[in-house]
């Protein structure tokens, strides 16, 4: 399920920024993990604690030196704040599914204050609510002021989507939808489109370059799998093209250096046999 811009649904017309979680712009790589390690975002708080207590333990240890600590101390801060925070920001969205007598879906959004309206109930914050937190903050939310109302929720990612596509722009989309069906957001792909590959960028900084993400295509990498955050960005690359123009002007170049080179050495010798 994928919206763009204004989201199907909301209770209220909202305006906001981008999801961007604590770890944001923070490198998940510290020294030689793996590419496609698993993804952070469903993080319990155990599992941030746990986190945080093991770099603390490499930090004061000095095992990590020069870039590796920076980068170590960077996710450390991050995850702190995390912790104290949570993970939804201002224009976040999520899907609310609520199982009663029938089945209702809708989009909501997260207004100023980190409030959402949920089947026109009062307000619900999620100021410091993790994204693993969300299902049951909503659930115990709902259980208030409505009885055998069984309520599931999936959080959307905002993405930009660049480069070779047919409409460049943003998209909310689900985390669990294959990366290689992002083209598609976008209208399809340019006819120029390589779609072997791409480029996610985080703050202008790479997290899955043009190499590694060609298998994580053929692997049928998810968004969660690739730990995809909103305002992360897309730019899907351009085939190499052969610029023929280029090509037959240093054909005829190279051709006019050879003439020139055979005329040359033929007046030579036949100036050294007169």
């Amino acid at each position: 399920m994928s919206r763009k811009h204004g989201p199907v649904g909301v209770r209220r017309a909202l305006h906001g920024g981008m999801f961007a979680v604590a770890l944001a712009g923070v490198p998940r790589l510290i020294e030689g993990q793996e590419p496609f390690s698993r993804s952070t975002q469903q993080a319990t708080r155990a599992d941030l604690a746990a986190q945080i207590s093991a770099l603390e333990q490499r930090l004061a240890g000095n095992s990590l030196r020069g870039k590796s600590a920076d980068r170590a101390r960077l996710e450390l801060a991050a995850l702190r704040d995390r912790l104290a925070l949570g993970d939804f920001r201002v224009g976040d969205r999520f899907v609310i599914t609520v199982r009663m007598d029938s089945i209702r879906a809708d989009t909501a959004s997260v207004r100023d204050s980190l409030k959402v309206s949920v089947l026109n109930l009062p307000d619900l914050t999620l100021a410091g609510t993790l994204r693993s937190e969300l299902n049951e903050r909503v659930n115990s939310h709902v259980a208030r002021y409505v009885r055998n109302a069984d309520v599931r929720t999936n959080v959307l990612t905002r993405i930009a989507v660049f480069g070779a596509v047919a409409r460049p722009g943003f998209y909310y989309t689900a985390p669990d939808r294959p990366v290689s069906d992002i083209v598609m957001l976008a209208g399809g792909p340019a006819p120029e489109a390589n779609l072997d590959q791409f480029e996610l960028l985080r703050a202008k900084r790479t997290v899955v370059s043009v190499k590694d993400s060609r298998k994580a295509i053929k692997e049928g990498r998810t968004l969660e799998q690739l730990d995809v955050q909103s305002g992360d960005e897309f730019r899907i690359t351009t085939k190499r093209r052969i610029n023929w123009q280029f090509v037959i002007q240093i054909f005829f170049i190279l051709s006019s250096l050879l003439f020139a080179l055979v005329g040359f050495l033929q007046w030579y010798y036949d100036r050294q046999e007169r």
